[in-house]
């Protein structure tokens, strides 16, 4: 089940609760609670519920704790929660709510469902399949534009069937977006430096303010014209399941929308649609999120909510970085889940950059790659010097290795000396490990490589989808007349490959279809005049919104 994203993280059980909550597991845990069947009973726990996997239900049940935005501290509270929790999401998920049932203590132990004076209660819910969540169908490559386009049809009449009125509208002012937004740069300042760099908490800060300068009139004028709604407040890919055998509406369903808190629910609604998009980009599959945002703003007839959301999007991913960041300080998570919280919190607030930043200044990761004397080199230190890259030069880092100066010749035979597949792993390790601080700081970096083996290519991609930034890999080309003339009259230079290389490295190139994600690669043949060969290039870089 969830773990809200907006407002808490999983942690310890809170002071006073420990006891009542152990005694709920433990009741829970007993397969005889139930009135039927409890196969492949488990239960699981966030910082605010516990959720108990039985058989075909679940059964959430609320802890005793006050967060501050949630106050769960007595047995009524927990049981009008209950309730809201069912009504609201009988909005987006009618035939997984069931209901709410009681908690009875017996003499043999806690029953569900049972006859008595409750002790608790809980939200019973029909048990979806995990693997039927869009996270998982994406992990599997089984979303499409199609089904991105439906759901941005569902969520827009959701929106404009949710209800709305003066309270709603208050929490879509400027002053109140404003607020949240300026919120999770002051909760992660204590962060920075290592959830986030400086340079980057900085420059969006001074992005943030900026755009919520612009957006004050638009901002203003949607919540006089009673544009906020009632939304679901968590809405994520985690949320949304996808049966594609049943009939409309229960083919799409979202589950967990915030029951607890109005103000994480009611807002405009580019604010809660943007939260899914935002999953998607961050996932590098921003080609996926443009098809819903493309389907959403359609149907919704919204055109002006449309420029909110590059401000939303980094909202979105500043609060999951703020998040991520908090997991990272928690003793009880383990080591490890807190140094990857620390990677997802870095990658979260370079995307958060990224949509606020203008196109020429976004942070991102370019490979530069082909075979020797395919003008990969010459292309990186052209975009270098128009588009404000830095780069990370194979060959250099490769001498650097071997403790030669960048002029020094290193030559030997392909596959050979410094260029055997061990030394091409450091290598690469290497440029990775460079490529990575400076995204951290929030640069624009350009690897410089033959990137001859797709998974090399992929390696770094991955990463650079990974820390939140628009990542493509330009496939220098040229034909074998040009690279031959190349290679004869080089001189100087980082590169020791000649004509023999070039054919050895040929042969071993890997190039099989379907390989690399079509929408991270674009072809640059660099046979043209050197003019053409930089247009080309840079529209590849307009095309991702690396340029204008």
């Amino acid at each position: 089940m969830r773990q809200p994203a907006e407002v808490g993280i999983v942690g310890a059980e809170p002071a006073g609760a420990k006891t009542d909550v152990s005694r709920l597991i433990d009741g829970l845990s007993r397969p005889e609670a139930y009135p039927h069947a409890a196969t492949g009973l488990e239960i699981r726990q966030t910082h605010i519920s516990v959720v108990a996997l039985a058989g075909p239900y679940a059964y959430k049940v609320k802890k005793p704790v006050d967060l501050g935005f949630l106050d769960f501290t007595t047995l009524e509270k927990r049981l009008h929660f209950c309730r809201e929790e069912v009504r609201l999401n009988r909005r987006l998920a009618p035939q997984v709510y069931l209901g709410v049932v009681p908690l009875v203590q017996s003499d043999a132990g806690l029953v569900v469902d049972g006859e008595g004076a409750p002790v608790e209660y809980a939200v019973k819910m029909e048990r979806l399949p995990e693997d039927a969540t869009l996270l998982e169908r994406l992990k599997r490559d089984g979303l499409t534009r199609e089904i991105l386009g439906s759901l941005g049809r569902r969520v827009a009449a959701f929106h404009a069937g949710a209800a709305g009125g003066p309270e709603v509208d208050r929490y879509g002012r400027w002053e109140v977006v404003a607020a949240n937004a300026r919120e999770n740069l002051d909760q992660s300042r204590p962060r920075v430096g290592e959830c986030l760099s400086g340079p980057v908490f900085d420059r969006i800060g001074s992005c943030l303010e900026e755009q919520l300068k612009t957006l004050r009139p638009l901002i203003e004028a949607r919540a006089r014209a009673h544009t906020p709604r009632d939304t679901h407040g968590d809405l994520h890919l985690e949320h949304v399941y996808l049966f594609p055998d049943q009939a409309p509406p229960r083919d799409l369903v979202a589950i967990d929308c915030i029951e607890f808190n109005e103000r994480f629910r009611y807002a405009d609604p580019v604010a809660d649609m943007a939260f899914l998009a935002m999953d998607l980009v961050f996932r590098g599959r921003r080609d996926l999120a443009e098809a819903f945002i493309d389907a959403y703003f359609r149907e919704a007839d919204d055109p002006h909510g449309l420029r909110l959301i590059p401000f939303y999007v980094s909202y979105r991913a500043a609060v999951r970085g703020k998040v991520a960041g908090l997991v990272s300080e928690k003793g009880e998570v383990p080591a490890e889940e807190r140094r990857a919280a620390v990677d997802r919190a870095r990658g979260y607030w370079l995307l958060a950059l990224s949509e606020l930043e203008e196109p020429e200044r976004r942070p991102c990761l370019v490979l530069a790659g082909g075979l020797p004397g395919t003008g990969k080199t010459t292309l990186a230190q052209q975009l270098a010097n128009e588009a404000r890259f830095e780069i990370v030069s194979s060959d250099r880092v490769r001498k650097e290795l071997a403790g030669l100066a960048p002029e020094m010749s290193a030559l030997a035979p392909f596959g050979e000396g410094i260029y055997t597949p061990e030394w091409d792993d450091r290598t690469y390790a290497a440029c990775l490990e460079q490529a990575l601080s400076l995204l951290f700081l929030g640069k624009r970096v350009i690897v410089d490589a033959s990137f001859r083996e797709i998974g090399r290519r992929r390696t770094l991609l991955a990463a650079g989808i990974a820390s939140g930034v628009r990542s493509l890999f330009l496939h220098c080309t040229a034909t074998p007349g040009t690279v031959q003339a190349r290679l004869t009259g080089r001189r100087g230079g980082a590169s020791d490959a000649g004509w023999d290389v070039y054919r050895a490295a040929a042969g071993a190139w890997e190039d099989e279809e379907n390989e690399e994600p079509p929408w991270t690669v674009r072809t640059v043949s660099t046979d043209g005049p050197v003019d053409q060969v930089r247009h080309a290039a840079l529209g590849h870089l307009r095309e991702l919104g690396l340029m204008r």
